[in-house]
């Protein structure tokens, strides 16, 4: 979702903005718990079968649709043999482009009907225990593309979920890895503060509310204390008083899913790009410079390493000074969601907020009454912009080449 939120942007693409819906319809339709986390995963299987209750054969697609059949399986690569183990799975990959808005809306009422008959199978069996680390990362792709796309719904659900791990995956003022019926299970990981700070930094970005500011630093304060290694840089998985370990590791290699001190520095170099507390980019730096070495011994697993180091170097800080309600201050906001800009950090100021001293920005404000936005890089601020045509100009700009 968060990279079908950040290629939209460049893109555009209709293609793009509709998967990125249809993820998120999916999302919050089968995997909310009732307090608001989301659920781990669905099963493969439905009554002992891989993929029964996602396939369909032929058969089926013409008994449903009869005349719309052979326009759908045509576009849906529905064939007599099917495209897997003899059945289908419905796809796109050759009828990528839109049609027409008539024979999509066409198409739209042929996956409702598939839909209906869909519900009456047995569905796969649901693992519903809630993981930390997990909601980060999903909490966050929901709030920027909730932001993206103007969906407050989304977003809306992002809120409710990052309140319920704060809630009931907190024991002590501590995060637990897991929840189920009603109970915090497991010391948290690593990872899962990691990605938990990144999810309150986007809320942040999103909504402008402090509290979510204050929660990623409240949070990075418990890795300090308890991940931290004091014999060397770079944190532990597991926290110093997980019981029964006969060893941590410590790695920035990511997996599945991105690895904790990876995400780390991105948290860390955002805070600094957000606050101008330059112990936050010292933490970026030590944090580079710990697992620097294994780039050259093998770079692949260090993405989210190496994209937190290119935004601590090359964050691209956009304030947008004005209420939040006025027209003005909306218009500037709009061209921001709507630019593609992977090393973004994006601060909402209202008129009587100030930024602290080591923010570029700080002492900026309206211009004549005027919310007013600032592009800054490095200690760099651009002049006032009012106009949102002028913003966009200034954000797509390419950056100079550096003098001989």
């Amino acid at each position: 979702l968060d990279l079908l939120t950040l290629v939209w942007q460049d893109t555009q693409s209709p293609l793009y903005a509709q998967r990125a819906a249809e993820t998120v319809e999916w999302v919050l339709r089968e995997m909310v718990t009732a307090k608001g986390g989301f659920s781990s995963s669905l099963d493969a299987d439905s009554e002992g079968v891989e993929g029964k209750f996602c396939v369909w054969t032929e058969a089926e697609i013409d008994e449903l649709l009869g005349s719309r059949a052979a326009p759908f399986k045509a576009v849906y690569d529905v064939t007599q043999f099917g495209n897997w183990e003899g059945n289908t799975i419905l796809n796109r990959l050759n009828s990528m482009e839109f049609l027409d808005d008539a024979e999509e809306a066409r198409l739209a009422e042929d996956r409702v009907l598939l839909f209906a008959e869909r519900l009456k199978r047995i569905p796969p069996g649901l693992d519903d225990k809630v993981l930390a680390d997990w909601n980060g990362l999903m909490i966050g792709a929901l709030a920027t593309a909730g932001d993206t796309f103007d969906r407050p719904d989304w977003i809306e659900a992002a809120v409710r979920a990052f309140r319920f791990v704060q809630t009931d995956m907190t024991v002590d003022g501590r995060l637990r890895h897991s929840w189920r019926d009603n109970r915090a299970r497991h010391p948290a990981t690593l990872d899962d503060y990691a990605t938990l700070s990144r999810a309150a930094l986007s809320l942040y970005e999103v909504l402008g509310d402090t509290d979510y500011l204050d929660q990623a630093k409240t949070w990075l304060a418990d890795v300090d204390a308890h991940y931290s290694d004091p014999a060397a840089p770079g944190y532990f998985f597991t926290a110093d008083d997980t019981p029964s370990l006969i060893a941590r590791s410590k790695h920035a290699n990511d997996n599945a899913v991105p690895a904790g001190n990876g995400v780390l520095v991105g948290v860390f170099a955002r805070l600094y790009h957000l606050t101008g507390d330059d112990a936050y980019r010292a933490k970026a730096e030590t944090l580079i410079a710990a697992f620097s070495g294994e780039v050259q011994r093998n770079f692949f697993p260090l993405s989210s390493l190496l994209n937190g180091s290119e935004l601590l170097q090359s964050a691209q800080q956009i304030v947008i000074v004005g209420e939040a309600s006025d027209a003005a201050t909306v218009a500037l906001r709009d061209v921001v969601r709507r630019v593609s800009l992977p090393n973004r950090v994006l601060t909402l100021l209202a008129p009587d907020q100030a930024l602290a001293d080591g923010h570029p920005a700080a002492g900026k404000g309206l211009v004549d009454g005027k919310p007013a936005a600032y592009v800054c890089a490095g200690m760099v601020c651009s002049a006032p912009i009012t106009d949102p045509a002028a913003l966009r100009e200034k954000l797509i700009e390419k950056p100079r080449e550096p003098s001989p």
